[in-house]
């Protein structure tokens, strides 16, 4: 008669080691799944009135009026205006899609304050809606400041903000402390919110992010995030708390150094002097997270002096044709980690590139000398709105449209 085998032990054994495999799970928190760009779903674009040409700089998703608060155009001081949401229409026909109607006029937001950072080098490029914290009596309305000149080793403030009508503007205030890694040349391109459940697990409750692409002086040379609280007073001083949670290091000339520089140095994947983003935000469906950056990529090399025949440019600079504009995906709990002090801030690459075809100035392998601008999420319908720019009867007019994505 066979022998009966005791599996009780070994069963034992087993329970106890997938008991010990949760718990560690449990106290080091699960990691997020990763978003792709599979999970977009086109739904089509639409146009901006004429106030918006050469602006569009920032968009905001403004929950409580279910519109958009997008930035108005350079050639004026930080404006803004409340825009419908129309039903997009895909179409690759510019003239064919639908006009936003503005649901208020341009509004001035900032009292001189952008220009008080710098009369001709400075815009206003962020925008972002922050329902009232603390003792404020108000809900309130932040702006970034994009310095983009910045060729001095001095820092300056980048972030103010306003009552939602644009009345009463404070500021502007530093990102964290006046010493590195925090820079004015490190912040202001962008402004964006992360969920209170991500801010409180990896940014110390700090829900705000702002970030740039400056190549040089305490720059970065690759896109930056840098997290901080908004004010909870309604007259607050000092500089803005905050925490690194990206940028890359300045190797400099060997990475980008003028007409020399070898891209296999750089921190940043194939980093050039050119590369601008300019929207970025926290993007969540279900499990699934990342913050994306949409913005224009140098894909030759860092050339400096003179346009080259057939450059986007005109003026003499640095030249990185051809360019593609791209929107990149980030991890979410690997920029926690650098938050968390665990890892350096310059180890974390985009994990995803995702060029959108749906692009109206796009070529076939997304080729363009088109520009972009801002992004904003609604969170709760799950829906990305990305700015396209240089439309009109020719380029120069540089007309915007909005595309949407819903996340699947």
């Amino acid at each position: 008669m066979g022998r009966i085998r005791d599996t009780r032990k070994g069963t034992g054994v087993v329970f106890f080691l997938t008991v010990i495999f949760f718990w560690i799970l449990l106290a080091s928190g699960s990691r997020a799944a990763r978003l792709m760009p599979g999970n977009f779903s086109y739904q089509g674009a639409f146009r901006l009135p004429e106030a918006f040409n050469w602006g569009a700089r920032g968009i905001a998703y403004y929950p409580p009026g279910g519109f958009l608060l997008i930035i108005g155009s350079d050639l004026n001081q930080a404006e803004f205006a409340r825009v419908a949401i129309p039903q997009p229409v895909v179409s690759r026909d510019y003239a064919s899609l639908p006009v936003a109607g503005m649901l208020s006029g341009m509004m001035n937001f900032d009292g001189n304050i952008v220009e008080s950072v710098s009369p001709d080098t400075a815009f206003a490029s962020g925008i972002e809606y922050v329902p009232r914290r603390g003792s404020q009596g108000s809900d309130k309305l932040y702006g970034a400041i994009d310095q983009w000149y910045g060729v001095v080793d001095e820092t300056h403030p980048t972030i103010w903000f306003s009552e939602m009508d644009g009345s009463a503007p404070r500021g502007p205030y530093h990102v964290g402390p006046m010493a590195l890694p925090f820079h004015g040349n490190k912040a202001g391109d962008f402004l964006f919110s992360v969920p209170q459940s991500y801010a409180d697990r990896y940014l110390g409750g700090r829900i705000l992010v702002t970030g740039k692409t400056r190549g040089a002086f305490n720059g970065s040379m690759g896109p930056t995030l840098f997290a901080f609280h908004p004010w909870s007073v309604e007259n607050p001083s000092g500089y803005l708390d905050a925490v690194p949670m990206l940028w890359y290091r300045l190797r400099y000339p060997e990475c980008a150094g003028p007409n020399l520089g070898d891209k296999a140095f750089c921190d940043y994947p194939g980093f050039t002097m050119c590369d601008k983003w300019e929207g970025a935000g926290f993007v969540e469906s279900g499990a699934n997270q990342a913050v994306i950056l949409l913005g224009i990529k140098g894909l030759g090399s860092n050339f400096y002096g003179e346009p080259p025949a057939g450059a986007c440019l005109d003026s003499r600079g640095y030249h990185c044709d051809p360019y593609q504009r791209q929107v990149i995906f980030y991890d979410v709990d690997e920029l926690g980690q650098v938050a968390l002090g665990q890892r350096e801030a310059w180890t974390v690459v985009p994990y995803a590139v995702w060029v959108p075809q749906e692009f109206l100035l796009n070529a076939a392998d997304g080729i363009s000398c088109g520009q972009t601008g801002g992004l904003a999420v609604d969170s709760a319908g799950r829906r990305v709105f990305m700015i396209e720019k240089g439309f009109g009867g020719h380029l120069n007019e540089n007309a915007a449209v909005v595309h949407v994505w819903t996340v699947n």
